[in-house]
Order: structure tokens, then C-alpha cells, then sequence
């Protein structure tokens, strides 16, 4: 028998290579690891070593990648992430109609000890009855970060929410508390340091925010509050983003970019991008670009909430429109968005008077983001 490849055998091995060349790592991953069952995760050779920060004083140990919860998220891709090292989850009751809490559960399951779990409130702040539920969707006894959802300064300032975390971390539910904010964040932030009890601050975030976010990232820093950011690839493209990554983490106080993960190569994707260094000349054009990519887009300052005469929830709405629709996955996350809005605070309250669009910093054609979420889902 000759030593030489035939044609054919050449042509099947050069074949092979191309493909080889062009899977994701993790696709590479699930052929050869052979997974048993349709949908199963890959399992890798071994875990790859993802830089980790300490978020702030929680003195939580947490990947600088992290994973968000909601549509278009099976359990195998979850069960990847933290077989590559991410195991900071952030979920709430919510996503996804419910399904995300109880894809979370699923995917920890025998391994909690290895998870570090963030779960927003959506709930009355004292609710122990509606924390209890979430915590057994998820099977688990406790979390390690519990996050109030609020948009409003005046909220932050409710005397409430400082009872709530003691009773919280009295009755053991959770080790720390947080803020997260998409809505007037700013001021928000501003308050939740100023109330002196939170451990993470969790805000909506993207680079055209820098200047005036910068010192209270600073101020949250000397404070030992841990920074996770979300909502950071709003409006910019996957090249850009990809670059921006070690710029945001590059920020005073960051720990963590919370990010929906939904493929294995993009799981593959952001912790390439989380190891790569930021060049000073890097984080100029990324800077530039995102100031270019999201002109004429929400950057979810709250602007307009404060302004609305009618109360209506104009900041969701937008962003349930420029955001969410532009992925046909995230569709859900809109449905799930309107459902919880009361009806003067969705989009057939509107007048249309034109208001919001007046104080909209980004000149966000902000009348008809809500026209097109009325026609759409009303």
C-alpha cells in the first residue's frame, strides 16, 4: 500500500481542517467530547483561567465576564459558562416569563458552592414570602447578591430599602445588596452611595455615559462599592464592542460586565475579548466610535422619565424599542417589559406632546420608538 494520500483522502483531511479552522472553540469542544444528548454543553478538556476581581466590599470573588439571564438561553450554554470559569449568574423572577430563573436552577444544580448568584428584586422590598419563591425556582437556600430595581432618586431615598437589606441579611437570604438602575442613573447611584448600606452598585452603561459617570465610579471605588456593569453593548457593533470590552474594564471600581450569553462562541468570544489589554489609542477609537454608533440612540439617562407630564414609563418604552426589537430573540424581553407596566405608564398613555424628545440629550426620535411599541404590541 503507498505511503501517499490519494486525491480524495487529501481532499477529505484539507476538508476537515477547514472546518476545524472555522468552529468555535466550544463547537470543537462538543464533537470531540462526543455529548450524549441534543443540546448538551460541551465539556471542555479543563477550565480556562478567567482574570477575577473582588467586587468591592461584598468581598465576592467574581469573573470579569458574568452572565445575565433571559430569551434565547438554554441550559447547556449556562452549564458552559461556568465550566469556563463564569460563574457569576445575575437572574431574577421575571426573564424571560420565568423561564430564566428556572433555566438557572437547572444549570447550578450539584454545584452551587462553585456559583456566585445575583438575583434582582422585583417585588415589594420586605417581601421575604416572594424572595423565598424565587430562591426555591432556584433551589438554593440563599444568594450571594440580592439587587433592588430602581430608576428614581426618590426611590433610592426610601428608608424602606435600608430595613429591607438588614432584614435580608439578618435573616440570612443574602450575603450582600445592590442597586441596579437603567433609568436616571447618575442620580441614582449618587443616592445609593449616599445611603451608605450598599455593597454593588449594578447600572446600565455604555461609553457615551464616561464623563458623567466617571466620578461616581471613582467616588464608589474609594467606597469599596463593587461596580457591575450591563447593558453595555447597546448600539454598538460586535467589532466595536469586542474592543470595548478591556475599556470598560478598565474603569475605576469595575469588577464585572454582566452580559446575556446565548451561543457557546459567544461565551468563547467575550472572555477572549476580557483578556485582551486596552491600548490607550484603542480606548480613544472605541470611545469615538461609540459616541458615533449611538447618536440618535437611548442611552437610558431618565431624562425623559423626569420630564413626562403624564408618568409614563417613556425610558422602558424607548428602550423596548431601540434595544430590544433589534434582535428578533429579545422580542420576549418586550413582552415581558409591557406586561409589567400599568396601564398609565404604557404606551397608549402617551399624548405625544413631545416633551421628552425636547430634553433628550441624544435627540432620540423618542414619539415614535413609543408609536412603533403601540402598533406593534398594542
Amino acid at each position: 500500500m503507498s505511503s501517499l494520500l490519494s486525491r480524495r483522502q487529501l481532499l477529505n483531511v484539507a476538508g476537515l481542517a477547514a472546518l476545524a479552522a472555522a468552529l468555535p472553540r466550544a463547537a470543537i469542544a462538543a464533537l470531540t467530547n462526543k455529548a450524549g444528548s441534543a443540546g448538551a454543553a460541551p465539556v471542555p478538556a479543563r477550565a480556562p483561567s478567567v482574570p477575577r476581581r473582588v467586587l468591592g466590599k461584598s468581598q465576592l470573588t467574581v469573573p470579569v465576564i458574568s452572565v445575565g439571564t433571559g430569551a434565547g438561553q438554554s441550559v447547556a450554554v449556562l452549564r458552559y459558562c461556568l465550566s469556563q470559569g463564569i460563574n457569576l449568574i445575575h437572574t431574577s423572577t421575571g426573564y424571560a416569563a420565568g423561564r430564566a430563573i428556572r433555566n438557572v436552577g437547572q444549570a447550578i444544580k450539584g454545584q452551587r458552592e462553585k456559583v456566585v448568584l445575583a438575583l434582582k428584586i422585583t417585588w415589594r422590598a420586605d417581601d421575604l414570602r416572594a424572595f423565598d419563591e424565587a430562591l426555591k425556582q432556584l433551589g438554593v437556600d440563599s444568594v450571594d447578591l440580592a439587587l433592588f430595581n430602581l430608576h428614581d432618586r426618590r426611590e433610592v431615598k426610601n428608608p424602606q430599602y435600608a430595613k429591607a437589606a438588614e432584614r435580608l441579611k439578618k435573616a440570612q437570604k443574602t450575603k450582600a445588596i445592590g442597586l441596579t438602575t437603567h433609568g436616571d442613573m447618575a442620580a441614582c447611584m449618587q443616592e445609593a452611595l449616599d445611603q451608605g448600606f450598599y455593597d454593588v452598585l449594578m447600572p446600565s452603561f455604555n461609553l457615551t455615559m464616561k464623563k458623567e459617570c466617571l466620578p461616581i465610579f471613582e467616588r464608589a471605588a474609594k467606597a469599596g462599592v463593587g461596580i457591575i456593569l450591563m447593558k453595555t453593548e447597546n448600539g454598538l457593533g460586535a467589532l466595536t464592542y469586542q474592543k470595548a470590552i478591556p475599556v470598560y474594564l478598565g474603569l475605576p471600581g469595575v469588577a464585572t460586565i454582566n452580559k446575556t450569553i446565548t451561543t457557546f462562541q459567544q461565551c468563547d468570544s467575550l472572555l477572549s475579548a476580557a483578556a485582551t489589554p486596552a491600548a490607550s489609542a484603542d480606548a480613544h477609537e472605541v470611545e469615538r466610535l461609540a459616541r458615533l454608533t449611538l447618536a440618535g440612540h437611548c442611552t437610558m439617562c431618565g431624562a425623559c422619565v423626569a420630564a413626562c407630564p403624564r408618568g409614563v414609563a417613556v425610558a422602558d418604552l424607548v428602550r423596548c424599542s431601540d434595544y430590544y426589537l433589534s434582535r428578533a430573540d429579545y422580542v420576549t424581553a418586550v413582552q415581558d417589559t409591557l406586561a409589567e407596566l400599568p396601564p398609565h405608564m404604557g404606551p397608549q398613555a402617551c399624548t405625544k406632546c413631545g416633551t421628552c424628545e425636547r430634553v433628550c440629550p441624544q435627540h432620540v426620535p423618542v414619539c415614535h420608538h413609543i408609536q412603533r411599541i403601540a402598533t406593534v404590541f398594542g
